[in-house]
């Protein structure tokens, strides 16, 4: 099948900027690799999707990326030279690198090396200093955003979704990427540099591991999970991964904004200490067996660049920047959260701790992974406590390798067995589904937790009955966390379409949209229902049927066609009066025939046994007769004269 060009490629926009070649695909707009004719460089053309032109909203959004990027100047940032709108063309200008995205290398590596991951987090926690000390906030931070150079080059790109921080607190909607939201994203509890330290948190653990913790097919679960759930070690799913890294990723994925690091500086800080502290076999975690690159201090794009950006990409899904569920915050504080007491210890005992835990974390597979979650994300602060800073002044780069490595003690102890005691969870009982509303929320509030309920259709369980809740059951919550109850509002129906008159392409597009489909098409004559048009309907309009009902259509092959009978041979005023009660026309001629008694029909047409409409026209040859003489033709003309 011939692939349809793009109707931009070779076109210059505002005189100046030619497209060339399309780059990438993205939701909200295309990107195009172009030249600036002007200054005969190669530029990166982004080109919002004519569909949302009309949306005030997502222009509104395009416009803001050009003004916060505009603003920002930093080796790891996408610089933006320009923005304008020629004509329904909406673009911004930005500087062109050959790149490809991290999603894609993730893709296509699998995984990244701890000292690969650490060298895409210290590029990117470069840009986000210039960031937040211009006064704003990414919100938008993942794979996806982030471009690796051909030549080494790490920059972040794709300020959309960036606010001041003064303007990035409360909205009814929230715009952003489920996988990688901050808690106080989802609960609206306001935002600040603290929030994209929380999605970097969640970048690095993909980057070591190759998945994201929370991967559901429904968002509000994942976003629910971020809100509510502490996010696991990365040895849990990678064996051999340091407990200085998990001890980072816990600090930047604690749920409450004060427990993470201070600013971009602390968490880059902690990331260089734990570098210069790790192994080079620790740094070298291959991704794969023979990875010519694990051991390379830079990280260099592997995949091939030149591709179709209209394929799939290879082993992720793009990770779409979409609206995000509403979760009010209904979690109080934790109340097991631990005083900070990990800059305090003394260094060589937690350097021995550190390396008993590289040692147990690896096999460690017993059900101290949940307390052991919960400890470290829990802990105020830094990667054991603070955030960053201590009562009385700020700490100084000893203490901070300590507070990181206290955190690793305190995670080597776990891996061993040795957990600290900690309040009692609530879990989400197991028995509810199936049961009354009343009877269920009862169950549900002796166990410790807090109800809110949801209504859902559900073809299974009966209205009235619990379906089920979020989240499932077994789960572990603090006391009086908020369970939703998810109540079953029986088999949704959907009203039926009136499709008479209507076409049968109309009946269709009509049926479909209201969620029915089309079942069996008759055809039958009418002599009301113009030809094409829908004459009746299985299922009466306005019915309340469930979605998917097949519906079968009668539609109007128009008037039936008459048979027009042989008359040949008849009387005329036979022939004509047999004709008429058929609903014909009759016209009449005359001619001599020798065979054909006077008055009678010799020919017909149309012809005998054709199948025309009612009300066609039927022309009669009637026989005159034999042919006179001259001289009886003469007398014959004469007496038709008189008879006139």
């Amino acid at each position: 099948m011939m692939a349809l060009q793009d109707p931009l490629l070779g076109i210059v926009l505002d005189e100046r900027y030619r497209i060339e070649a399309v780059v990438a695909r993205g939701g909200m707009a295309m990107v195009y690799r172009g030249t600036d004719l002007r200054l005969d460089r190669e530029v990166a053309i982004k080109v919002m999707h004519a569909h949302l032109l009309s949306d005030d909203t997502f222009v509104e959004r395009f416009k803001r990326e050009a003004i916060n990027a505009a603003r920002l100047s930093h080796p790891n940032l996408v610089a933006v030279h320009d923005q304008g709108r020629d004509g329904d063309v909406v673009y911004l200008v930005m500087e062109y690198l050959e790149s490809v995205t991290l999603r894609k290398e993730l893709g296509h590596r699998g995984r990244l090396s701890p000292r690969q991951a650490i060298v895409v987090m210290d590029s990117i926690l470069a840009a986000l200093e210039a960031v937040h000390a211009a006064g704003i906030i990414h919100r938008d931070l993942k794979p996806d955003n982030v471009l690796l150079g051909t030549d080494g080059q790490i920059k972040l790109a794709d300020f959309g979704l960036a606010r001041a921080v003064t303007s990035a607190t409360t909205t009814k909607t929230l715009i952003g990427t489920v996988g990688y939201v901050a808690p106080e994203l989802v609960t609206r509890t306001g935002a600040d540099a603290r929030t994209d330290l929380y999605t970097l948190g969640i970048m690095f653990y993909e980057m070591l591991t190759g998945s994201q913790p929370y991967t559901d097919e429904v968002p509000i679960q994942v976003a629910y999970r971020h809100v509510h759930d502490s996010v696991p070690a990365p040895s849990e799913s990678r064996a051999g991964i340091s407990p200085l890294l998990d001890a980072i990723v816990l600090w930047a994925t604690s749920r409450e904004p004060d427990d993470r690091p201070g600013g971009a500086s602390a968490l880059r800080t902690a990331l260089t200490e734990a570098r210069m502290s790790l192994s080079e076999a620790e740094l070298d975690l291959a991704t794969c067996d023979g990875d010519p690159t694990a051991h390379s201090p830079v990280l260099t794009a592997t995949m091939v660049i030149d591709e179709d950006p209209e394929q799939p990409e290879p082993k992720e899904p793009r990770a779409r920047t979409d609206e995000i569920p509403y979760l009010a915050d209904e979690e109080d504080d934790d109340a097991e959260r631990d005083v900070d007491t990990g800059a305090a210890q003394d260094s060589r005992v937690a350097a021995a701790g550190a390396s008993a835990g590289a040692h147990g974390a690896a096999g460690s597979t017993g059900p101290g992974r949940t307390k052991r979650t919960r400890m470290l994300a829990g802990s105020g602060g830094g990667p054991h406590g603070g955030a960053g800073t201590r009562p009385g002044g700020r700490r100084g780069p000893r203490k901070r390798v300590a507070g990181v490595l206290a955190a690793a003690v305190a995670l080597g102890l776990v891996a061993w067995g040795v957990t600290p005691t900690e309040e009692p969870m609530a879990a989400v009982p197991a028995a509810v589904a199936g049961q009354d509303q009343r009877d269920a929320s009862r169950t549900i509030t002796d166990a410790g937790l807090e109800v809110r309920t949801h209504e859902v259709f559900n073809t299974a369980v009966p209205a009235g009955k619990v379906v089920g809740t979020e989240p499932g059951p077994g789960t572990e919550l603090a006391p009086d966390s908020v369970v939703t109850v998810l109540v079953s509002k029986g088999e949704e129906l959907f009203g039926t379409p009136d499709t008479a008159g209507g076409t049968e392409e109309e009946a269709r597009t009509a049926l479909e949209e209201a969620g029915l489909t089309v079942g069996t098409v008759s055809r039958e004559h009418s002599s009301s229902v113009p030809d094409g048009e829908v004459m009746s309907q299985s299922v009466e309009a306005g019915a309340q049927v469930p979605p998917g009902t097949a519906v079968d259509l009668v539609v109007s092959k128009g008037v039936a066609p008459v048979t027009v009978p042989i008359v040949t041979g008849l009387e005329y005023d036979t022939a004509f009066g047999k004709l008429t009660r058929l609903g014909f026309l009759v016209a009449k001629e005359e001619k001599y025939d020798d065979s054909v008694e006077k008055g009678r029909v010799i020919s017909q047409w149309p012809r005998g046994e054709k199948e025309v409409g009612p009300g066609e026209l039927v022309i009669l040859t009637v026989s005159k007769g034999k042919e006179p003489a001259d001289g009886e033709k003469k007398d014959e003309a004469e007496s038709e004269e008189k008879t006139d």
